[in-house]
């Protein structure tokens, strides 16, 4: 896998500062470490979709949002994603905890930046087919962004069989298993009459340097 080191540091928590060396050499130990060990996987399908004011409408799924329909406004179709580094890092992470605690707390930072640089992955590919099609993509949104509840993890992963198809399951408690996975909706627009075709960053809103006049910002 590539991994972004840079967005590892900035998960520890050093913003706008570099780590020392012995601690980059254990982010850079632990990347490696998240690369032999991961085996990402990941399902996505694309959907018709009603975006009313406050509310998202796709596949008989209501996602009540007013956040979610302020990305998606325009939008007549979504991406629903799902993805996972797979269950090696939650075992790898066990470990680590009981061991070095250290170690686990760089682990949760490079995983973190793993599972986003698959996603981005994952994202240029849904972004290429579409553009085929005179297409663009909104940037992605998961639950728990703005006020798009957690709650709704239970049915996006069941709308994708996600358990069949990429290996991922919900606890009764919401918490998705393998833990460093990721589910996510993408807006796909014509983006007619727009100011801002197709210029939307993979990663969404927080990696946006348009702070001030995008029309589409949560």
């Amino acid at each position: 896998m590539n991994i972004n080191l840079r967005e590892a540091v900035r998960y520890l928590g050093y913003k706008g500062s570099v780590p020392d060396p012995h601690t980059m050499e254990i982010v850079r130990s632990v990347a490696d470490e998240v690369a032999m060990s991961a085996a990402p996987k990941s399902v996505y399908r694309r959907f018709k979709a009603e975006v009313r004011e406050e509310e998202v409408v796709a596949a008989d799924i209501v996602l009540r949002s007013r956040n979610l329909a302020h990305n998606l406004m325009g939008c007549r179709e979504i991406v629903i994603m799902a993805a996972t580094l797979g269950s090696e890092i939650d075992m790898l992470m066990n470990r680590y905890q009981k061991l070095d605690i250290t170690r686990a707390a760089v682990l949760q930072a490079v995983a973190a930046a793993a599972i986003e640089d698959y996603c981005n992955e994952i994202n240029i590919k849904i972004r290429d087919k579409v553009r085929e099609e005179g297409l663009y993509l909104r940037p992605r949104y998961s639950p728990g962004d703005g006020d798009l509840s957690l709650d709704y993890q239970k049915d996006i992963l069941g709308l994708l069989q996600a358990d069949k198809f990429a290996g991922i399951t919900l606890t009764e408690g919401g918490i998705m298993l393998p833990e460093k996975s990721v589910s996510a909706i993408i807006g796909v627009t014509d983006l007619e009459g727009s100011r801002h075709r197709g210029n939307c960053v993979l990663e969404g809103c927080d990696a946006c340097m348009n702070n001030d006049t995008c029309e589409f910002r949560r």
